[in-house]
């Protein structure tokens, strides 16, 4: 069988798994509509300073949607732990199938889950009075930033995961990686407002790309200057996640 068919198949079937787990989904949908609902009010105070332009919603919703992408797609890796502690993986590895299309079917099925919910999120800020200035073809280009971010780390998560065989290291490392690169971004704050220091580690992290170039599709339209830099290193972000994942899976699956 080809890798394309390969891919097909298995991409089916983990979306199948991933949808049959509705409570995984709803919480995924839940947390990024309370983000939208509480840190407004929270940094109601905030909302006049440089660079937020006076409604903290609307500056911040293009945050949130890059943050149900990210963390999303660092847990991705757990499902491939499933499987390895199950022996699906070791069975799989008996059948003629492409090896490739064992992590790449598992890349692509998180990444569809997380692009609709990201879809969702946009369409829950618009009906709370979020006002995008570059409209439906803004919502595409920005999907398809944060899911070049998306694909590189659930490439990284998968390749963990084939590299540690284990829920508990996997777990510390999603979460001394995902929460602090939130925050060492513009998420939260203008980059205008953040310390010297900070604003320095925020350029090396592809997060803020993700967040400046979909902040910009929201709030000020096409900025290309921010546009291509965010393109150029998501998609290497994306590369070097999937060189990783594949690396890992040639080394350490069989």
């Amino acid at each position: 069988m080809s890798l394309f068919t390969d891919t097909w198949f298995q991409t089916i079937r983990h979306l199948k798994t991933q949808i049959r787990m509705r409570v995984w989904i709803f919480m995924n949908l839940i947390q990024p509509i309370l983000w939208l609902l509480l840190f407004p009010q929270i940094f109601k105070s905030v909302s006049t300073l440089p660079g937020i332009g006076g409604d903290y919603l609307q500056f911040l919703a293009p945050g949130v949607v890059v943050m149900t992408v990210l963390f999303g797609s660092a847990w991705a890796g757990m499902g491939l732990l499933h499987d390895i502690d199950m022996g699906i993986l070791s069975k799989m590895l008996a059948t003629p199938i492409n090896r490739l299309s064992i992590i790449a079917s598992r890349v692509i099925a998180s990444m569809v889950i997380l692009v609709v919910q990201a879809v969702i999120i946009f369409i829950i800020a618009v009906i709370m009075g979020v006002d995008i200035v570059t409209g439906v073809p803004g919502v595409l280009f920005a999907i398809f930033l944060i899911s070049l971010l998306g694909l590189g780390f659930a490439a990284f998560s998968n390749g963990l995961a084939v590299l540690l065989r284990r829920p508990e290291p996997l777990m510390g490392i999603i979460n001394f990686i995902a929460l602090p690169t939130v925050f060492l971004s513009s998420t939260m704050m203008p980059a205008q407002l953040l310390p010297d220091w900070l604003d320095t580690v925020r350029q090396f992290n592809p997060v803020d790309y993700a967040v400046v170039g979909v902040r910009d599709l929201v709030l000020a339209g096409y900025v290309w200057s921010d546009l291509w830099r965010s393109l150029l290193v998501l998609a290497g972000w994306a590369a070097a996640g999937l060189a990783f994942g594949t690396l890992m899976f040639r080394i350490r699956a069989e």
